[in-house]
C-alpha cells in the first residue's frame, strides 16, 4: 500500500509504503520526503526516514530541515468525528475556559472555542449563531460565561428566544448539538482552522433540512481549505457534483478508489440526481460479493 501526498504545488511531497507483517498489522517499509525546487535545482531532493516500533519516522520528534516542514504541515490535518452524543458525551462536559487554541477532534472544548470567538472572532461568531438558528431556530444564542463557582471552567449554555430561560447543551438533540459542533468547525475564521479537514459520515442525526446546509457550509469551507468526508448519505451526496466524488469499492480483495468522471453521468444526470445513481447502483460504492 503506498500513500504519495503533494502540497504547496507539489514542492513538498511524502511518500510511504506500507506492508503487512506477521501480525497482519500494516508497518512502514519505506517513507521519503521530497522537495522539489525547479528553478534552484535540477533534481528534487528527497530524503530517507526511518521509524521506531513501527511507527513511522515521520511522527518522530526532533525532525529538521525539510521532515521537519513535512511533519509541521501534516499536523495541521484534522480529523473530527462529533458521533458521541451520549450522557457523558465530550460535547456535553465542563470543559477548561482556556482550552481554546483549536477546536478539539471530539468537541470537547467547543464551549471554550465558542467564548474565543465570540471575543475575538466576532464576524465568525454571528456567522455560527445565525447558521444555526436556521436549524435550531428557539436558540437564540449561546450563554458563554465562566462557571459560577469555578472560573477556570466553562459549559455549553444556551437561551431559549422570547425568554429569559438559559439551557444545558445536554438538553438539546442529538442532531442539534451535533449541527452546532459541525457549523462551528466550518465558520471557524481561516487562521484557526486546519489546513486539511477530515470528517466522518458528518450527516449523522441530522435532519434533512439540515444536511442541505452541511453540504453549503462544507463547499464554503473547501473555497480555502481542504476538506474530506466519508458518507453513507445519498442525500448529502446530491448536494455535490461527479467531480468532487471518489467512490470506493471492493476489488480483488481490497478497495479500490476511483474519481467519478462527469462526461461519463452526463445523460444520466439530466433525469437524475446523483444520490438516486448510488441507489440504483450506476456508480458503485454498493456492498458486493467477495471474489473466490
Amino acid at each position: 500500500m503506498l500513500f504519495h501526498i503533494s502540497f504547496e504545488e507539489q514542492s513538498n511531497q511524502y511518500r510511504i509504503q506500507l506492508e503487512s507483517d506477521q501480525m497482519d498489522s500494516l508497518m512502514p517499509s519505506s517513507e521519503t520526503v521530497v522537495f522539489r525546487n525547479r528553478q534552484s535545482y535540477s533534481r528534487p531532493y528527497d530524503e530517507s526516514l526511518s521509524g521506531h516500533y513501527g511507527e513511522a519516522g515521520i511522527s518522530v520528534s526532533g525532525l529538521t530541515g525539510i521532515p521537519r516542514y513535512v511533519q509541521e504541515h501534516l499536523e495541521r490535518w484534522k480529523i473530527f468525528q462529533f458521533h458521541d452524543t451520549s450522557f457523558s458525551s465530550p460535547l456535553k462536559k465542563t470543559c477548561n475556559l482556556h482550552d481554546n487554541l483549536y477546536l478539539r477532534a471530539d468537541g470537547s472544548n467547543l464551549a471554550a472555542f465558542l467564548f474565543l470567538l465570540r471575543n475575538n472572532h466576532r464576524d465568525s461568531y454571528s456567522m455560527i449563531r445565525n447558521t444555526v438558528h436556521l436549524v435550531v431556530p428557539f436558540i437564540d444564542d449561546f450563554v458563554l460565561v465562566p462557571m459560577a463557582l469555578n472560573q477556570e471552567k466553562i459549559r455549553l449554555q444556551w437561551k431559549h428566544i422570547g425568554s429569559d430561560l438559559y439551557f444545558d447543551g445536554s438538553t438539546l438533540s442529538d442532531g442539534s448539538l451535533r449541527f452546532i459542533a459541525l457549523t462551528t468547525l466550518l465558520l471557524q475564521p481561516k487562521s484557526l482552522r486546519p489546513s486539511v479537514v477530515l470528517m466522518d459520515e458528518p450527516e449523522l442525526g441530522l435532519h434533512p433540512f439540515a444536511i442541505g446546509i452541511l453540504a453549503a457550509l462544507i463547499r464554503q469551507a473547501s473555497i480555502d481549505t481542504q476538506v474530506i468526508l466519508a458518507t453513507q448519505s445519498s442525500r448529502l451526496l446530491d448536494h455535490f457534483e461527479p467531480r468532487d466524488v471518489v467512490v470506493a469499492n471492493r476489488v480483488s480483495h481490497a478497495t479500490e478508489l476511483e474519481r467519478l468522471r462527469e462526461e461519463e453521468l452526463k445523460e444520466w444526470l439530466r433525469d437524475y440526481s446523483l444520490g438516486q445513481l448510488w441507489e440504483n447502483n450506476e456508480i458503485g460504492g454498493r456492498p458486493a460479493p467477495e471474489d473466490q
